[in-house]
Formats: structure tokens, sequence, C-alpha cells
């Protein structure tokens, strides 16, 4: 028997060729997680980061952070393919994401990278590895886009966007998913030439009408849905900018001040452990600075997603979803892009070793 061992490789192109930039795709694989997240079937540590400071200096500084995960799901395979979430995982991986805020500028990089590594259930050997940015990108668009097909308004038309960035993107890309009844996205960037190129680039994409704004109230009042993806380093956000029945995705830290949590009717998290663990998101700090209690969080989205709690009872209800970002939702959608990349035969073959005893024949002292 032969003791080589080989990875499928696949690079950023190679995911992009495997169907990585199909947000529909991104979002089954992403509600296929929050599913089983509801359900248990999943296994999800707390996130080890690596910070140059406290918590602030992640927008300044930048960080290193580690997200191991296990997604099941053989005992609800039924009920995944019936609800068109693709089917089970049953495996593990990680994704390794450090980040540094001055790449662009500095060195024209991005801000972010990551690795992701996916392993055989049987042996737990390295099966897969590869590019991260582009699932971390889609699968935090589509969490927000699951989020607002439980939570939203069934029929949104106006988005307001703050942060025309990457992540805008993949935003509006999910949230048209979600609510194909949305018509208009009103975009604030504080860089107006970014909020321009933002239109131009995904008008077609999403057959919206794309309005670029003056200010981030601008976005915010009159809005249906609305999301907060930027690198704000302090609150900006005023409670009184919301309209009954909104829909509010905060996925970066500092946006909406922990005060203003109060005009929610409903709160909803990813998962309220890592949530806490992390110590960053406004959700937590609301409820560690007494602006909230903790019962104020309704639950996780994925208790949502498999019935065991309610979403939007009320079309005026304003709900707040404040997710950390979940290990399992990178692996979710990295095993989709795997598994299209190995029925496409997209990637390359790389070994790991001929034969993982025959580095002993070689020890020196």
């Amino acid at each position: 028997m032969s003791k080589r061992w080989e990875i499928l490789y696949l690079s950023q192109e190679d995911c992009v060729k495997a169907g990585g930039t199909d947000m529909k795709g991104a979002m089954k694989a992403t509600e296929r997680s929050f599913f089983l997240h509801g359900k248990g079937d999943f296994i999800q540590p707390g996130k080890p980061v690596i910070r140059w400071g406290g918590p602030e200096t992640e927008e300044t500084l930048g960080r290193i952070m580690s997200m191991p995960s296990f997604l099941g799901g053989e005992k609800y395979k039924d009920e995944l393919v019936s609800r068109g979430l693709l089917g089970p995982v049953n495996t593990a991986g990680i994704k390794f994401i450090p980040s540094r805020p001055w790449n662009p500028t500095k060195y024209g990089l991005p801000r972010a990278s990551a690795i992701i590594i996916i392993v055989d259930p049987d042996t737990l050997i390295p099966q897969c590895v590869m590019d991260g940015a582009i699932v971390s990108a889609m699968r935090t668009g589509a969490a927000s886009g699951v989020a607002a097909k439980y939570l939203a308004r069934k029929d949104a038309e106006v988005m307001g966007l703050v942060g025309a960035s990457v992540q805008g993107r993949t935003q509006l890309a999910a949230m048209k998913c979600a609510l194909p009844t949305l018509k208009v996205c009103k975009v604030y960037d504080i860089n107006a030439e970014a909020s321009q190129k933002f239109k131009e680039a995904m008008s077609e994409v999403v057959g919206m009408e794309i309005v670029p704004v003056s200010s981030a109230e601008e976005a915010f009042r009159g809005s249906d849905v609305i999301s907060t993806a930027t690198m704000a380093r302090e609150p900006y956000v005023k409670p009184e900018w919301y309209n009954k029945g909104a829909f509010h995705v905060e996925i970066s830290f500092w946006d909406t001040p922990p005060s203003a949590l109060t005009v929610f009717d409903k709160i909803f998290v990813d998962d309220w452990y890592q949530v806490k663990h992390h110590g960053v998101d406004v959700s937590y700090r609301a409820v560690r600075d007494g602006f909230i209690t903790e019962d104020k969080i309704c639950g996780n989205l994925g208790e949502v997603v498999v019935g065991s709690k309610k979403g939007r009872e009320r079309d005026e209800e304003i709900i707040f979803f404040n997710p950390i970002g979940l290990g399992i939702h990178d692996l979710s959608e990295a095993f989709r892009v795997f598994q299209s990349a190995k029925e496409k035969g997209i990637g390359r073959m790389i070994p790991l070793w001929e034969d993982p005893n025959e580095w002993l024949n070689n020890l020196k002292v």
C-alpha cells in the first residue's frame, strides 16, 4: 500500500473557477451551517486571537485569528436536502486569517488574507488547502443575507449601506439574493470616489438603482434594511435614524454605540458564546455596560433557521443582527467550493509526503 499523501491546493483563481463567487451557492452553504448550528451538530471552540494591545487595536494595528470547527449533518441529511441546503459536511477544518489595516495603502495588498485547511474525515489528515479570502468575504455577506431572509420585512425595497468596500459588495449581493423586492441601495463611504466606483461596479450585478449619498444618516433614513461594513474607530449611528420595521446588520465593531441598542425590539447574534468570548461586538458591550440586559439578546440565528425561536413577528419591529463571524460558516462554504473543484478537476495535487516515516532515516544529532 502506498503511503504517499497528496493535498488538493486551490489558489484564489481556482476558487473563482470552482464557483466561489456565486452568492446563491454561498447563501445555501451558509444557511446550512446556521441550520446545523441550530441543531447543535457542530463543534466550535472560541476563536484564538493575537492582538498587539486591547480589542480596539484590531482596527489600527491588526490581528491574527484562527477559526477551527467541525460540521456534521449526516443525521439531518434528508432535511438539509429538502431545504436545498446542499447536504451534510461531516468533516472539520480551520481558517487562519491575519489582517493589517495598512496593507492597502502601504503595499497595495488586501487588508486581510486567509488560508483554509479541510481535513479528511477518516484520517484527519489535510485533504485540501485553499485560499480563504473569497470564502471569508462571501460567507460574511451570505450570513447577512440569511439573516435578512428570516428577520427583514418581506416587502423591503430600500437598502442603506455604509462602507463601499469588498464587504459592501458581498453585503449588497447577499441582500438582493435574500430579498428580491429590493430596488434601491443608498451607499455612503467616507471616500466619495469609492461610492461612485461601487455604483459602477454593482449596478448591473444586482439589477438595482445604486445611489451614492453624502452621509451615513442619509443611508439609514428611510431604509428597510441597513448594513454597516466599515473600519470606523468610533460610533456615529444615531437611534433616531431608524424607520419602523428596519433591519440592521452590523458586521463591523464600532459603528453603532451600545446605547443605541435600546431602540431595537429584537437583537440576534450568530453565536452568543462566541460574541462574549471575543468581547468586542456592540451587542456584548451593550450588555456589559448595562444599556440592555442579556435577555434582550433574543438568541442565535440558527435557532430561528431551525424554528426553535421566532424571528420577525410584526412588520413594525426594528431588528438588529450582530454577527461575530463563525468558523462553521467558513467550513461550510469552503467545503462547497472544495467539492465543486473536485467535480470539475480544478486545482493541483501537491504531495505532503511520499512516506511519512522516511524522515526518521535522516535524523541527525
